[in-house]
């Protein structure tokens, strides 16, 4: 978005951005290109593959069978010393602020991971990371190569990981999971007996339930919420995609109840030790030359003009020094259980999507919506307009078809935007070509939007692993930040509402028909940077029944 105001208390010498940093001026190759659908793949093939999955899920409607997991060790988090520095600056930090909750909000890729490198090389005891998707690229192996490092120090590790995305990584995991001092589990794992597609076509029902869940956490003192998972396109590496994204660095009253759900999916039925899914064969690898490749990586990395960069990030020591940059309230920790992958689809949402989605739609003024899909449902769709009816300022940003990761989802999702602009709802997209100050260090990738934020009546800020569409209301499991913040709530609040003609498209209705206004004035008449085959993928996916599965 266009330069939102940084956020600068008295005496402080580091102006980091709130929400969407300001684009600086590049230019672009061709951005034709689409992640979700190759171009190789015809209008045939889409549609079959369409109707297969409206197939396999109209057989989803009963009680869904999981496997019974293996003998396991239960263990539970590990509080670090409360002599170590961590410790010190937490204590000091919150010293000032008992029962309340300090965030503060990590905007840019390349501070994203700087503070997570930060803080596995202050970890004394423990490290409990907790992700959706984690890759085997340039980040993936630094990151790694941190966690060695610290488990030869004596840290406990525990890794859990979904394993719907782990195929690249899992030899990497695999070399973790050796050392003495690190734990990797996969939650709901595929049986791996198969190639991957097969086995989801075979057990459709159970496979597609999964955990979405983001966090990671150092000592049991501080963590990260928030969207981003643990791969290149999320530090702002990657040469072809770049996804916006957001985190909350968060200490202080809402650290137990983090520390408390990660244990309970650690321990759950649905967690399996990974020596008990993949091959015996990968840990018959020479774990030494693992390692050593893992700290050939880290140095390459980490001497690139990236890695000088990301080392020389003004961030720690600014957020280390006073409490000043941070933002402080009473918080709610939103969790779905792991159970909720064994529970029965549609209707209204149970556990903390419900509790979110309520807060979300019982807004008294304005309301702010940040999310990467927008497929609410006609339960919450109803709540929304509802809302906007009663006098609620709704603005609300998603992607648009040309930033968009998975193209299907922009079919169903179309026919909520007229309705929702004749409610008096305003309605942006995400451009494709906007950069961000350290987001982008390769001027060819394409942006797309993944931050997931919603800031209700200046005081209450969720942020999390949350989409506002149905996989994360009914079929993954979720976890978030609660916070009342009117500070915090009141800033982002006012930075968007500043801003945000000016780096997205804002819809409109002229003579019954939509329209975008891009930035510079310019009106357009259909889906702006968006490919004929994107455009055809949205259309094959608007026919069909399978919005409950996006």
């Amino acid at each position: 978005m266009q330069a939102a105001p940084s956020v600068c208390r008295a005496g402080g010498n580091y102006r980091p951005a709130i929400l969407m940093e300001a684009p600086a001026p590049t230019h672009f190759g061709n951005r034709d290109r689409m992640q979700a659908i190759p171009h190789r793949i015809t209008a045939t093939s889409l549609l079959l593959a369409l109707s297969v999955l409206s197939i396999l899920s109209s057989g989803c409607t009963g009680p869904v069978r999981f496997p019974e997991p293996p003998p396991r060790t239960e263990t539970l988090h590990q509080p670090g010393p409360s002599n170590s520095e961590l410790a010190r600056v937490v204590d000091r930090l919150t010293a000032a602020h008992p029962g309340q909750t300090g965030v503060y909000p990590v905007t840019t890729a390349q501070d994203a991971l700087a503070v997570r490198l930060a803080a596995v090389r202050a970890a004394q005891r423990s490290v409990d990371i907790q992700y959706f998707i984690f890759r085997r690229d340039e980040s993936g192996r630094l990151l790694t190569h941190e966690l060695v490092d610290a488990a030869d120090r004596g840290v406990r590790v525990r890794f859990l990981l979904d394993d719907f995305t782990t195929g690249d990584s899992i030899p990497l995991l695999a070399a973790l999971d050796q050392h003495d001092n690190i734990e990797v589990r996969l939650f709901n794992p595929f049986p791996k007996r198969s190639t991957r597609a097969i086995e989801l076509l075979a057990d459709f029902c159970r496979l597609q339930r999964r955990m979405h869940n983001k966090a990671f956490t150092v000592d049991g003192r501080v963590t990260f919420i928030g969207g981003r998972n643990l791969s290149d396109k999320y530090f702002g590496i990657d040469n072809q995609q770049v996804f916006h994204d957001l985190d909350m660095i968060t200490i202080g009253a809402s650290l137990p109840a983090i520390n408390r759900q990660y244990d309970v999916y650690w321990n759950s039925p649905f967690s399996f030790p990974l020596r008990t899914v993949v091959a015996g064969s990968l840990y018959r690898n020479h774990r030494a030359e693992r390692y050593s490749e893992l700290q050939q990586s880290a140095h390459r990395l980490l001497s690139s003009e990236y890695g000088q960069s990301l080392q020389q990030s003004p961030i720690i020591p600014a957020l280390t020094a006073s409490d000043e940059l941070w933002y402080w309230g009473t918080a709610e920790v939103l969790v779905d259980p792991p159970q909720k992958i064994a529970a029965p689809a549609g209707g209204r949402a149970r556990y903390a999507s419900d509790r979110l989605m309520r807060a979300i739609t019982g807004a008294d003024h304005r309301l702010i919506i940040i999310s990467p899909y927008m497929l609410p449902g006609q339960y919450y769709f109803q709540a929304l307009l509802e809302a906007a009816k009663r006098g609620v300022e709704i603005h609300l940003l998603t992607n648009s078809l040309a930033s968009s990761d998975l193209v299907l989802v922009h079919g169903p999702y179309h026919k909520y935007r007229i309705p929702m602009l004749r409610a008096g709802i305003h309605l942006y997209e995400m451009s494709a070509t906007l950069d961000f100050e350290n987001n982008h260090w390769h001027e060819d990738s394409r942006s797309l939007l993944h931050a997931k934020l919603f800031a209700m009546d200046e005081r209450l800020i969720y942020a999390g692993s949350f989409n506002l569409d149905q996989r994360s209301l009914y079929l993954n499991t979720e976890l978030g930040l609660l916070l009342d913040s009117p500070e915090l709530a009141e800033k982002i609040t006012n930075n968007f509402v500043a801003n945000i003609k000016d780096n997205a498209f804002a819809l409109s209705l002229h003579e019954g028909a939509l329209v975008w206004t891009a930035p510079d004035g310019s009106i357009l008449h259909r889906d702006p940077g968006a490919s004929s085959l994107q455009r055809l993928g949205a259309r094959l996916s608007s026919w069909l029944p399978i919005e409950h599965l996006l």
